[in-house]
C-alpha cells in the first residue's frame, strides 16, 4: 500500500499540474480531455516513482524532488511558450537553443505576464518539498514491483483507451499534431510523443490515395470542347519511375503523386513570363494593416493587381520556419525543423530554384541573424545564388530591435537591380516582429507620431507602425525600379509567415473586429492578402478561389509559365479551374486544425459539419460522399507533403536541374 499511496500523491501532483495548465491553454470544461490526463499522470508518477524508488532514504526523497521540479519547469516552458508564440515548443528544434537568445526581450516579457501559470507550477513541487516529503516512504523490491505493475496497467488502458477515440487524428494517424495532442493528453504526454518521434520518427501513416493505376502519368492533356487544355506537368517514364523505388515507403509515393491530378494552364499563363520576381515574406502580416493613409503603398498593390478575396494563411505548427517554408516551396511541415532539414536536400518545388532553372539570378535577404533556424543553410538549397542577412554580409546603416526592413531594401537593390539577366529576389522581413509595445520595438516607436491620430489602442498602433516600415520598403523600392526603368518587368508577390499571434487577444480582436472570446480558433483570424502586382497589370483581377499559403508558388510558375510539375506539389495553381482546397489551421483546441474551404463550402474538423458557400452546386444527398472525398484528399496532403522532406523525395524524381530521372519517350 505504500508504493500505491506514493504513486497516487505523485501522480495527483502531476495531475493538478496538467489540470492548471489545461485551463490557461485551453480553458476548462468537462471533457473526455479529463480522463486522458489523470492517466497520463498516472503513468508519470509511477516512472518518477521507479526512478526515484531505485535509491533510498535522503536520495531518493531528493531525486523525486528533483524530478517533480524538472516536470514544473517543463509545464513552465510550454506555458510561457505558448503564450508568447501562440504555439507548443518542439524538441526537434532543441538545436536552436542558441537562435532564442534573440528573442530574449519577449522571453522575458513572456515570463513576467505568465508569473501565475509559473507560481502555480511550482505550487505542487514546494507543496511536496514542504509536507510530502517528510511522510514519503521508503520502497523495497516488492513495492518497486507493485509500482511497476500499476505503471503499466496505466500505460495499457492509456492504449485501450486511444483505440476508443473515435477521431484519432492527434498522433496515431496523422503527422503529428502538438496541438491536439497537448489538448487531449497533456504536457507530460505531448512531450514525450514529441520527444520519441524527435528520436525515432513518425509511425508509418495509413492513408487513403485511392489510387488507379491505369492513370499513371497520363494526365498531361485533356480536351474540352475541341480546345487541347495542357497541363503542368513533366513528360517522364512512370513505368520506369516505380519500378526504380528503392524501398515501399517510395514507391507508395511514387504512386500518389503520378495519380494526382494535374492543373491546367490557363488564360493566366505567361501573363508575367519574362518579368524579374521581388517575393517577400513578410513578418507578422495582416491585410488588416493595408489602409490608403497609413501603409499607401500596400494599399496601392493590394486594390490593383491580383485581389484573392478567399485567401488564407493558416498555422502549419511551427511559427515562422513553417509559415515560410510554406510559402517558399509549395508545401508544408509541421515544424520549425523544415528549414534546417532542407538544407543539401533536392528542393525542387522551392521558388528560388524555380527561377533559378530558368536562367534567373537570384537573391535572398534577411534583416535577422543569418543563421537563425539555419537559414544559411537552408535558402542556398532553395535556389538562391546569393545569401546575405546580419552577420553574413547584410550591412544596415543603422541596427535596432527589430531592424527596418526600409533599410534592407536600401542595402541590398544595388545587388539586383542591374542584373544581366532577369532576376529573383527574395526578402524575409523583420520590422514586423512581436511585440509592439512603443518601448519594446524600435519600428513602433519610429511611427508613433504618425500613428497619433489613429482611433486606436497604443497596442494596435505600434503594430501598424511595423507594417508603415515595410510599406516604405516597398515604396522605395517601387521608385528605384522605375528610376531605373524595370519597374513594368517587376513583380511584387507579398504574404506573410503568419497572423500577428504576438498581439494578445484583445487587440487582436481590436485589429481584426473580431469578437474577442475564442478568437484564436475564428477562421477570419487567418484570412489574410497575397499581393501579387505588377505596374503593367491594365486593371486588377478579382480571384474568389479559396486558397491559403501553399498555393503561392504553382499560381507563380503558371503565371512565369515555367515548366514545372503540379502533381509534385501540395498547393495548387489558384488561377487553374480544377477545384483548389484551402487549409485552415488555427492550431487552436476550439478552432480545429486542418479545417478546408472550397467553392462549394466550409469543413469544421471540430464540430464535423460542412457548411455550404452561397455559390454551392452539391444537393444535398451529394454532400456526404463530396465531404469524405475531400477529408481524403487533405489527408493525403497531411502524410505525404511532411514525407516530401523527411525522405528527400525530389531527388528520386528529378535531377538537380528539374528535368525528370526518367524522361518519358
Amino acid at each position: 500500500m505504500k508504493s500505491l499511496f506514493r504513486i497516487i500523491i505523485i501522480s495527483l501532483t502531476l495531475f493538478l499540474m496538467e489540470i492548471v495548465a489545461h485551463a490557461f491553454l485551453f480553458g476548462f470544461t468537462l471533457e473526455s480531455y479529463i480522463l486522458n490526463l489523470l492517466i497520463s499522470s498516472l503513468i508519470a508518477g509511477g516512472l518518477i516513482s521507479l526512478i526515484s524508488g531505485l535509491f533510498k532514504g535522503k536520495a531518493r526523497k531528493v531525486v523525486t524532488a528533483i524530478l517533480l521540479f524538472i516536470a514544473a519547469l517543463l509545464f513552465c516552458l510550454m506555458l510561457v511558450y505558448y503564450h508568447i508564440f501562440q504555439s507548443f515548443f518542439m524538441w526537434n528544434t532543441l538545436g536552436f537553443a542558441g537562435d532564442v537568445m534573440s528573442f530574449y526581450r519577449e522571453a522575458f516579457v513572456g515570463i513576467k505576464e505568465c508569473w501565475l501559470q509559473i507560481l502555480l507550477m511550482f505550487l505542487p513541487f514546494i507543496l511536496y518539498v514542504i509536507f510530502f516529503r517528510k511522510i514519503d516512504p521508503n520502497m523495497n523490491k516488492k513495492t518497486i514491483l507493485i509500482s511497476l505493475l500499476v505503471t503499466l496497467l496505466a500505460i495499457e488502458g492509456m492504449i485501450f483507451n486511444l483505440s476508443l477515440e473515435k477521431n484519432k487524428t492527434y498522433w496515431v494517424d496523422m503527422h503529428y499534431d502538438a496541438t491536439s495532442t497537448y489538448y487531449q493528453y497533456g504536457i507530460n504526454a505531448g512531450s514525450a510523443i514529441d520527444i520519441i518521434q524527435t528520436i525515432f520518427g513518425e509511425p508509418e501513416r495509413e492513408a487513403d490515395t485511392g489510387i488507379d493505376v491505369n492513370t499513371l502519368g497520363k494526365t498531361d492533356v485533356r480536351v474540352v470542347e475541341e480546345r487541347v487544355i495542357e497541363k503542368n506537368v513533366v513528360d517522364m517514364d512512370a513505368d520506369a519511375l516505380l519500378a526504380a523505388a528503392p524501398n515501399s515507403t517510395i514507391k507508395e509515393m511514387h504512386q500518389y503523386f503520378l495519380s494526382k491530378p494535374a492543373t491546367s494552364k490557363n488564360d493566366y499563363t505567361g501573363l508575367f513570363e519574362g518579368k524579374n520576381l521581388i517575393y517577400f515574406c513578410l513578418e507578422g502580416f495582416s491585410y488588416k494593416a493595408i489602409s490608403e493613409k497609413y501603409t499607401p503603398t500596400l494599399y496601392m498593390m493590394y486594390n490593383t493587381g491580383f485581389h484573392f478575396t478567399n485567401f488564407y494563411d493558416p498555422l502549419w505548427g511551427g511559427s515562422t520556419a513553417t509559415g515560410e517554408y510554406a510559402n517558399m516551396t509549395g508545401n508544408f511541415y509541421s515544424s520549425a525543423s523544415c528549414l534546417p532539414k532542407s538544407a543539401g536536400k533536392n528542393n525542387y518545388s522551392a521558388i528560388g530554384n524555380l527561377f533559378k532553372r530558368n536562367g534567373y539570378n537570384t537573391f535572398a535577404y534577411h534583416d535577422g541573424e543569418y543563421n537563425y533556424y539555419d537559414r544559411n543553410l537552408s535558402h542556398p538549397s532553395f535556389g538562391y545564388n546569393s545569401w546575405k542577412a546580419i552577420g553574413n554580409g547584410l550591412q544596415l546603416s543603422a541596427y535596432s530591435w527589430p531592424n527596418s526592413d526600409l533599410l534592407m531594401a536600401e542595402a541590398t537593390i544595388n545587388d539586383y537591380i542591374n542584373s544581366d539577366k532577369p532576376f529573383h529576389t527574395y526578402y524575409m522581413t523583420i520590422s514586423g516582429h512581436t511585440n509592439y509595445t512603443f518601448k519594446g520595438n524600435m519600428m513602433a516607436s519610429k511611427h508613433k507620431k504618425d500613428t497619433d491620430d489613429m482611433n486606436a489602442s497604443d497596442l494596435v498602433r505600434g503594430y501598424v507602425g511595423t507594417q508603415m516600415e515595410v510599406d516604405l520598403m516597398c515604396q522605395y523600392l517601387i521608385e528605384e525600379l522605375e528610376k531605373a526603368g524595370k519597374l513594368d518587368d517587376t513583380v511584387f508577390a507579398l504574404c506573410c509567415d503568419h497572423y500577428p499571434y504576438g498581439l494578445k487577444d484583445e487587440p487582436l480582436a481590436e485589429l481584426y473586429g473580431l469578437p474577442e472570446q475564442d478568437i484564436r480558433g475564428n477562421f477570419e483570424l487567418y484570412h489574410n492578402a497575397f499581393i501579387l502586382w505588377c505596374s503593367s497589370m491594365e486593371s486588377p483581377v478579382v480571384i474568389d478561389t479559396p486558397c491559403c499559403s501553399i498555393d503561392m508558388v504553382p499560381t507563380i510558375a503558371n503565371l512565369f509559365n515555367m515548366e514545372y510539375d503540379s502533381r509534385f506539389y501540395a498547393g495548387t495553381d489558384i488561377l487553374s479551374p480544377e477545384e483548389n482546397i484551402a487549409i485552415i489551421n488555427t492550431l487552436n483546441s476550439k478552432g480545429g486544425s486542418w479545417n478546408w474551404k472550397t467553392t462549394q463550402g466550409t469543413y469544421y474538423t471540430v464540430s464535423k459539419k460542412f457548411v455550404k458557400s452561397d455559390t454551392c452546386t452539391l444537393r444535398d444527398d451529394e454532400i456526404d460522399n463530396y465531404v469524405k472525398s475531400i477529408n481524403a484528399r487533405v489527408t493525403n496532403m497531411r502524410k505525404y507533403s511532411p514525407m516530401v522532406l523527411d525522405y528527400n523525395y525530389y531527388n528520386y524524381v528529378f535531377n538537380t536541374d528539374g528535368s525528370p530521372k526518367y524522361p518519358g519517350e
